[in-house]
């Protein structure tokens, strides 16, 4: 009987020793260690059989058939182009050349462009790749800088395997690559100067498709030396910076996913760092993103499914909490467990900092019960002693940005409308054309953020289900400042155009 020098080889490739027509291929595969996968819609096919059969004549033994989508069939033959290669059982074999050097070539390219993140979608056909800049997505250019990226199906089935591979080689993903599967991993090496590390999620699509997210961590991006950088107004830095100067209670950041809670979060603990250095203090993070000086990080990464992560999140957790520690940095609450360990660590003297999903400010308690955080505890305003939330609007490049009238401003006539008691005389920013020193008249993002120290009363009111009550309290009792506030306040300033706060915050008006 004739061997295979892998098991797991696929024989009917191009230029295996089992011959197979193109056509053939979109409907077999046949593997040396007999495994025979066949399309659902060609398993009466002539053809097929008897391929099986000459596989069978030629040495090697062939199981019954396994009836598979015409996509699977696809990235298995995909997976064995001479510059990568996998093996039946999902694990790569391959050199360290093409294909590599492409996937490294696409992440220069991202980070010549401060992009935050790349998206490959695979469909049955074709490949697209699109880059996070500013918080836009937009289409890759070419290699040249002229029409944007695309790619055969199969080569772009290629890039995520040969990612996966890369993370794989570096410990930070499982050995075997599933391109049906819910994966992630983390590239740590071979990536562009500036870059830290890449953090890839790969989810499957409808028809066999799949998608790649490459999120840029880049050194220095949360080693800034103010939160004022950030975008908080003065009254909120001053918040901010009396959170950090509390020894106990929990403070808690929310926003959606790119946000920026965590370099948040990390400004204010390089501020605890420096401002007590005789401290003891830890994090658990998803994993790590930043480096830290002076915080001992505790990483939970490389989780096969969600009980596993969030098991190994509470593991964690509990662990910083046997650790001596005096603060604590969580890098997500969204489970009952997580949540029992932070407000835990709370209540026996030591400061939490973390985050949850919430739409403003007023809604991180409600949230917080929906986690099942008991009410008493978030009644207790010397223990839920901080609660921000944040958003992030496209900055107006000061260079090149245009004053209008907001009547004869290319703008929507109600918001047009809207503006005029708000701005009176003033005239509205709006982007210009472009310069050298910015991207299509924006520069980079600012936050637009809400910031609440709680007192006893607006608590109960929110624990007691009565939102718009502690909405009024809160900002005629206690001076708050919403999300449309900080907005009308950079729209005013010239800081951001009037159509991008409306798309983040909502309607501009004069509370």
């Amino acid at each position: 009987m004739r061997a295979a020098n892998d098991e797991g080889e696929l024989i009917t490739r191009d230029g295996g020793p089992v011959r197979a027509s193109e056509a053939l291929r979109d409907k077999v595969a046949i593997f040396a260690d007999g495994r025979c996968l066949v399309s659902r819609s060609h398993s009466e096919d002539v053809d097929v059989i008897s391929l099986i059969a000459l596989a069978r004549r030629l040495g090697f033994p062939t199981r019954t058939p396994e009836f598979v989508d015409l996509g699977s069939l696809r990235s298995f033959y995909s997976c064995a182009s001479p510059s990568i290669s996998w093996s039946a059982a999902g694990r790569p074999v391959h050199d360290d050349t093409t294909m590599q050097r492409e996937v490294q070539d696409l992440l220069a390219r991202a980070a010549a462009a401060q992009a935050s993140d790349i998206h490959i979608v695979v469909d049955s056909d074709s490949a697209s790749v699109r880059v996070r800049i500013d918080g836009e997505l937009q289409p890759m250019a070419g290699g040249g800088g002229g029409s944007s990226v695309q790619w055969r199906a199969e080569h772009g089935r290629q890039i995520c395997m040969t990612a996966y591979a890369m993370a794989a080689e570096g410990g930070t993903a499982d050995a075997n690559y599933d391109p049906f599967g819910y994966q992630a991993g983390r590239m740590m090496t071979g990536l562009p100067q500036g870059v830290q590390a890449v953090r890839l999620q790969f989810n499957p699509v409808g028809y066999s498709g799949r998608h790649l997210v490459m999120r840029l961590l880049y050194l220095g991006h949360a080693a800034g030396h103010s939160i004022g950088e950030l975008g908080f107004s003065a009254a909120q830095v001053e918040s901010l910076t009396g959170f950090t100067e509390n020894q106990t209670g929990i403070v808690v950041i929310s926003g959606p996913t790119g946000s920026g809670k965590t370099t948040t979060l990390e400004r204010l603990m390089r501020r605890i760092v420096e401002n007590n250095p005789g401290e003891s203090i830890l994090s658990v993070e998803d994993p790590p993103e930043y480096k830290i000086p002076g915080v001992v990080q505790l990483p939970v990464s490389n989780m096969r499914n969600d009980d596993d992560r969030d098991g190994a999140y509470t593991e964690a957790i509990a662990a910083a909490l046997r650790s001596d520690p005096d603060r604590i940095m969580i890098g997500e609450v969204r489970t009952h467990a997580a949540a029992h360990h932070a407000f835990e660590a709370a209540m026996t003297g030591h400061q939490v900092l973390t985050t949850v999903h919430a739409n403003d400010a007023l809604g991180i308690v409600p949230r917080l019960m929906d986690v099942g955080v008991e009410s008493y505890k978030l009644r207790d305003a010397s223990l839920v002693s901080g609660l921000v939330a944040q958003r992030l609007i496209r900055r107006l490049c000061p260079r090149c940005r245009r004053p209008s009238d907001p009547m004869t401003a290319d703008l929507p006539a109600d918001m047009a409308m809207r503006l005029r008691p708000i701005l009176k005389d003033r005239p509205v920013w709006m982007p210009g054309a472009g310069c050298d020193a910015c991207r299509r008249g924006y520069e980079g993002r600012t936050v637009v953020a809400e910031i609440i120290r709680p007192d006893q009363r607006l608590l109960d009111l929110l624990c007691a289900g009565e939102r718009q009550a502690a909405q009024r309290y809160w900002v005629d009792d206690l001076g708050g400042r919403t999300f449309t506030h900080h907005a009308i306040e950079k729209v005013a300033d010239g800081v951001i155009d009037p159509i991008q706060a409306e798309y983040k915050v909502g309607k501009l008006r004069i509370p």
